[in-house]
């Protein structure tokens, strides 16, 4: 089972105990990522900057893309230039339940119009940049949504290592359960291509035993 665990546990229908129970401990955090394309950067070269972070307000974290390079020929790194820029937003709750806080993210990700983070998104930069000159109506060119629905694995204490008395809830889903293995890149903690052919790699050994 190459799918995601928020997947795979359902698919396979008849796991045991075991596996529902440390499948439970799974919680996958949506995120939302927005490409922004603007005229220009000059705002971010006046500023001296090729990213940004900040606390308050939209999001976290915003930076400039390396241009593509067309045909084989690079684009000039030229604030006068156009530019991608790229928004990473989750939507963490303090203090809420990381279940609930999860779920809970899923439901302001796909529940938001497409207009409501545009705005959004508009006014954090016009926000940020302004005062170097940035104008969100002039400046951006167009903006495009990526909506992850479960984009990463948020890990909760014991996760990795276990609890006393408990084994990890990643270890268990590792265990060959007779012909089924289970290869998932969550199974690492984090996600990513990497992870997922090592994930993968480990599955298939393990299948290959019984075959």
């Amino acid at each position: 089972m190459a799918a995601g665990g928020w997947i795979a546990r359902h698919v396979v229908r008849d796991l045991p105990p075991s596996y529902v129970a440390a499948y439970a401990q799974f919680h996958h955090g949506p995120i939302l990522v927005a490409n922004v394309a603007v005229h220009n950067w000059k705002a971010f070269a006046k500023l001296g900057i090729a990213a940004a972070h900040w606390f308050d307000g939209f999001g976290f974290f915003v930076n400039l893309r390396q241009p593509m390079k067309i045909d084989g020929a690079p684009v000039p790194f030229d604030p006068s230039k156009p530019a991608m820029l790229t928004f990473y937003v989750g939507f963490p709750q303090s203090g809420v339940p990381i279940d609930r806080q999860t779920s809970g993210a899923r439901g302001v990700l796909f529940g938001t119009s497409y207009v409501d983070f545009e705005m959004q998104i508009r006014r954090q930069l016009q926000q940020m940049l302004g005062s170097a000159g940035f104008d969100a109506k002039r400046d951006i060119a167009g903006i495009v949504f990526n909506r992850w629905g479960h984009a990463y694995i948020a890990p909760q204490p014991g996760f990795y290592f276990g609890t006393p008395g408990n084994q990890a809830p990643l270890e268990v889903v590792r265990e060959r359960y007779g012909r089924i293995s289970f290869g998932h890149s969550e199974l690492s903690g984090r996600q990513s291509w990497g992870r997922a052919a090592q994930e993968s790699r480990r599955a298939l050994k393990q299948v290959l035993e019984v075959i």
